[in-house]
């Protein structure tokens, strides 16, 4: 797996500010290496449940998706764009990491979308 490659130091878990099912582990480089999920958003989650390419990639932007709907909303967190559909930040569409210094993109490329 990805994680097991990869090295680093859980420093910190926090929620994020604009949705309470987004809670995010920072290591001690202000990376987030890790995202847990809950509420309604796991469940959508929990549809891609066993899939291990899961990004897109268009010029530097990697991106997540977990469905199609239109991204109307984006919080910027320690290099990623957490999207979402609607006003409040309720309804989560995905991610787009836009810091490429601070993320691996090796790793990220292992698990793009062919």
């Amino acid at each position: 797996t990805l994680s097991s490659t990869a090295q680093y130091k859980i420093q910190l878990t926090d929620e994020l500010e604009v949705n309470e099912y987004l809670e995010l582990d920072i290591d001690e480089q202000d990376r987030i290496v890790g995202i847990e999920v809950f509420g309604p958003i796991a469940l959508e989650l929990s549809k891609l449940a066993g899939s291990t390419q899961i990004y897109t990639k268009d010029g530097d932007v990697y991106s997540f998706r977990l469905n199609e709907q239109e991204v109307n909303q984006k919080f910027h967190y320690k290099g990623i764009d957490f999207c979402f559909s609607d006003e409040k930040f309720e309804s989560f569409v995905g991610l787009d990491i836009v810091d490429l210094n601070k993320y691996d993109t090796s790793l990220l490329n292992q698990i793009l979308i062919p």
